[in-house]
């Protein structure tokens, strides 16, 4: 389902809270939508990552990389998407999003308030306002240059 979307352009460097570079999620699937329209809808725009919506409530994920390892195209949604999904909150600190990004190696999260899925942000859009904020501290990383989870 395409939905229409805007995004607001704020500067990433006044970015504090997820809420200041969250995108409204204009893209997102059914469980019963078929493997094959999934894959078109992530052709067509410019995401890796599908919100699974079911009667307005967040059910799942869908990634690329889902999509591709999928085998049949008629198959549902429901059968290949990650159902656990890590979520964060309009106000969740930019630099609490980088951190799990940075443990996850997620590309995209869902942000969800209460359980209304509220859009998705980018893990770039983080680390872009964590750089732009000259935040010198960015994400903990151990002595190795590795990140550190915390």
């Amino acid at each position: 389902m395409i939905m229409g979307g805007t995004a607001t352009v704020i500067d990433p460097g006044r970015a504090r809270r997820i809420r200041d570079l969250v995108r409204e999620a204009s893209v997102t699937v059914t469980p019963g939508t078929t493997v094959d329209e999934a894959r078109r809808l992530v052709r067509e725009t410019p995401t890796d990552y599908l919100p699974v919506v079911d009667c307005g409530l967040l059910v799942g994920i869908v990634s690329d990389r889902d999509l591709r390892a999928a085998g049949g195209t008629s198959a549902p949604v429901a059968e290949v998407m990650t159902r656990t999904v890590f979520v964060l909150s309009p106000e969740t600190p930019v630099r609490d999003a980088a951190r799990v990004f940075r443990r996850r190696r997620f590309g995209a999260m869902p942000v969800l308030e209460g359980r209304e899925l509220w859009g998705m942000v980018a893990r770039d859009a983080v680390l872009e306002a964590l750089a732009a904020a000259g935040d010198p501290r960015g994400v903990p990383r151990d002595p190795s240059g590795q990140a550190r989870a915390e």
